[in-house]
């Protein structure tokens, strides 16, 4: 069936992008096509031909990678790196041969000789890698090096993990890698901010005397105590004088009005501005229509910024203590 395409292909046919270049392709060459019996064509036959080789029974129990092979390699490798290092960082490792402060941690990987951690000339090697020992000027050095330098330019803190990863290794590398950045004046001076910037800051103004301005909050859920599980807390920003007032957690707009009026207002009278948090109780239509009424400011903190009215929830602190 091998003539089938030459067959098809004798016929006219939309072709294909891939068609349509081999046709251009074909243009170039002057060439004859001459049919050929299989049994003759002995080379081309046995091309197409799959192989029939029986290949059950090969290739079974054959360890690629035999043990003795990979502890020779591997501690080949591992001495010539280790004299790499030496030659590279005559310096430094000059400083750690004569520091032989190690954490716990370290010399028990020693003491177990488990072929990852090995020592060479007071040098202890840790997965490769030189162990820097547990000297923080010896370190703040290495740190130094591997960030400061002009042709390094001050990596952030996964290059410059992957620079000191590649020869040297401590306890907690990561970590004194993050607090080196951090402290780095030109990285924090020149740094990068990705962020909107943050809108201006507006204080509340203030009071110009006693009880012109309150803030108003309630604490709930507590303990039920003669059918009520919540306290009114209001404050005067001026003297910072407090009244308390027990309520329940679904007080109304009109329950707060009441509170006002018999507990602050014929004491204190009635305030220029009223500071809340977005409650439904402080928020509704009618709070905002009878504050209107009376001339008063009613201000309302921003959504899920407690900080706003923070006087009011140290207050509530305190209070909280206590109960």
């Amino acid at each position: 069936m091998d003539h089938e395409n030459l067959k098809y292909f004798r016929e006219p046919h939309k072709l294909n992008g891939q068609q349509a270049r081999w046709y251009l392709k074909l243009q170039d060459y002057d060439f004859t096509l001459k049919h050929i019996l299989g049994k003759t064509n002995t080379k081309a036959d046995i091309l197409s031909q799959k192989d029939q080789v029986n290949t059950k029974e090969d290739n079974k129990d054959i360890q690629l990678l035999k043990n003795e092979m990979w502890t020779r390699k591997t501690t080949a490798k591992v001495i010539m790196l280790g004299r790499k290092i030496m030659t590279e960082e005559s310096d430094i490792i000059k400083k750690i041969q004569k520091n032989n402060i190690r954490e716990k941690e370290v010399v028990q990987a020693l003491e177990k000789n488990n072929g990852l951690t090995w020592e060479e000339d007071r040098v202890a090697y840790m997965e490769e890698r030189v162990y820097m020992p547990n000297n923080k000027e010896l370190r703040k050095e290495i740190l130094k090096k591997h960030h400061d330098p002009a042709d390094i330019g001050h990596p952030e803190q996964h290059r410059m993990m992957k620079l000191l990863k590649r020869t040297y290794w401590w306890p907690g590398l990561k970590e004194d890698v993050k607090r080196y950045i951090q402290g780095c004046f030109k990285c924090q001076q020149n740094k990068v901010q990705h962020q909107r910037k943050a809108g201006e800051l507006h204080p509340l103004e203030i009071p110009q005397g006693p009880w012109q301005e309150i803030s108003i909050d309630i604490i709930g859920l507590l303990p039920k105590s003669n059918g009520m599980n919540a306290i009114v807390v209001i404050v005067d920003r001026f003297t910072k004088m407090i009244r308390l007032k027990t309520t329940t957690t679904n007080v109304s707009s009109e329950r707060i009005v009441k509170i006002y009026r018999d507990d602050i207002w014929k004491l204190h009278g009635i305030p220029r501005k009223i500071l809340s948090n977005r409650g439904p109780q402080f928020a509704s239509k009618f709070m905002e229509e009878f504050t209107k009424a009376l001339g008063t400011k009613r201000q309302l903190s921003t959504a899920y910024h407690p900080q706003t009215d923070s006087q009011t929830e140290r207050i509530n602190q305190e209070i909280g203590t206590f109960l």
